[in-house]
């Protein structure tokens, strides 16, 4: 692989998407509910913009690094809504913005019944040198 300056960025998704309980939610599965590996799938093919949002902070901190974790809410016509950060490690106010602005723009598949469900999903950001 050829490297396109002295440092690649390693963007890692921490194990399994987690789902927060709440007396309103029903556990993801089938009819009116979104599979957790849905949600999984949506957020995959957003990782290359959630990664230029830290790429962008990495050019003026080199060693910046830490995990930003988001909770959000899809509604049922498939919106994001309520995005929150929940923890923010890597101390940029701009890369926790962009993260945000990134998840709320994440479209969902429509559902026919059900309310909102509720997720959090954890990004972690590091540097790593090239080989």
């Amino acid at each position: 692989m050829v490297s396109t300056g002295p440092r690649t960025i390693v963007l890692s998704l921490v194990a399994v998407l987690a789902i927060a309980a709440a007396p309103n939610e029903t556990r993801a599965g089938s009819y009116g509910h979104i599979d957790a590996f849905v949600v999984r799938q949506k957020i995959k093919k957003d990782l290359p913009k959630i990664n230029r949002c830290y790429e962008s902070a990495l050019r003026y901190a080199p060693e910046l690094a830490g995990k930003i974790s988001v909770r959000f809410a899809v509604v049922r016509n498939g919106d994001v809504k309520g995005v929150q950060v929940i923890e923010n490690t890597t101390g940029s106010d701009n890369v926790e913005r962009c993260v945000a602005r990134v998840v709320s723009s994440i479209r969902f598949p429509r559902r026919r019944t059900g309310k909102s469900l509720r997720f959090t999903f954890p990004f972690v950001f590091a540097p790593q040198d090239s080989p």
